[in-house]
């Protein structure tokens, strides 16, 4: 058979089983291309929202009474509202730091520099001695409100990220029955050393983003339950990717865009275009 008309049959199949939002658009970069990538991804979204994280208050005097101070002057947790104004919602408190997070590990003092200073951000072990935590969560909300909404895009700056595969966004979405739906993993780049910056972003054509999961590198660099404090230590071993976060950026949040489903005479006609492409094959 033409591979030609192979690659035309399968197209034609899978398009009309799929979504009917177009392939979104992936901004990435490392080091310098970074600050392109996340200039770039910003412009494409009209501006939108940026969290810096460098409002946040260190001394135990943020304008959220709720900020928890994890070492005076140096690290904090933010409550999950913090951000509301901006449009966003956290899944659990997640630290803020205005030193790389040097003082609650120590051993990476100096390995995560701020893309915009001084303040960076990451996730932490809430159970002691643990550091399997990696993971931040953030959903959407209409700004200044507790109404859930969507984004047409988000993406974050990384600090850090050295091993391929160690760090990366998943984006979800939900369909007409409220069902979460993986709109797409995506891998962060990797940097050329533990100071490098990365970036990451991707937009989408409409607002069909309800939440984002951050995976930040292989392990959380402390461990805190809210009164002990444990540093993960060096980044050392086979299999080590610390890393931390610095600038997030999405689209305004608003109202939330369902993800349809394929209705079922798309999937006949996919299924029945790819049978005929594969007998074809056969035949040939």
């Amino acid at each position: 058979m033409n591979p030609s008309r192979l690659a035309l049959g399968l197209a034609v199949a899978l398009g009309l089983a799929g979504s009917a939002h177009a392939v979104p658009l992936v901004f990435s970069g490392t080091a310098g291309g970074a600050t392109a990538a996340f200039d770039g991804f910003r412009a494409a979204i009209g501006g939108g929202s940026r969290i810096t994280w460098d409002g946040v208050r260190l001394d135990g005097t943020d304008v959220n009474p709720a900020t928890r101070v994890i070492v005076p002057n140096s690290t904090v947790a933010i409550p999950v509202d913090r951000f509301r104004a901006a449009g966003a919602l956290f899944a659990d408190p997640y630290a803020v730091a205005g030193d790389g997070f040097a003082a609650v590990n120590p051993a990476t003092a100096g390995a995560f520099p701020a893309f915009s200073p001084n303040n960076t951000f990451v996730m932490f072990d809430d159970t002691t001695g643990s550091f399997d935590d990696r993971f931040i969560e953030q959903s959407f909300v209409l700004p200044g409100t507790a109404t859930a909404a969507g984004t047409r895009g988000f993406g974050a700056i990384f600090v850090g990220v050295e091993d391929a595969g160690s760090s990366s966004i998943e984006y979800f979405g939900r369909d007409a029955g409220g069902g979460r739906i993986s709109l797409g993993r995506f891998v962060v780049p990797v940097g050329s050393g533990p100071g490098d910056t990365q970036f990451l972003g991707v937009l989408f054509d409409a607002a069909v983003i309800a939440d984002v999961v951050l995976t930040v590198g292989t392990h959380a660099l402390f461990s805190f339950d809210g009164s002990t404090l444990q540093s993960f230590g060096p980044q050392t071993g086979a299999g080590v990717d610390l890393a931390v976060t610095d600038d997030f950026a999405f689209a305004t949040p608003q109202a939330l865009v369902t993800v349809p489903e394929p209705p079922p005479l798309a999937l006949g006609f996919a299924a029945l275009g790819a049978a005929l492409c594969l007998r074809r094959i056969r035949g040939a």
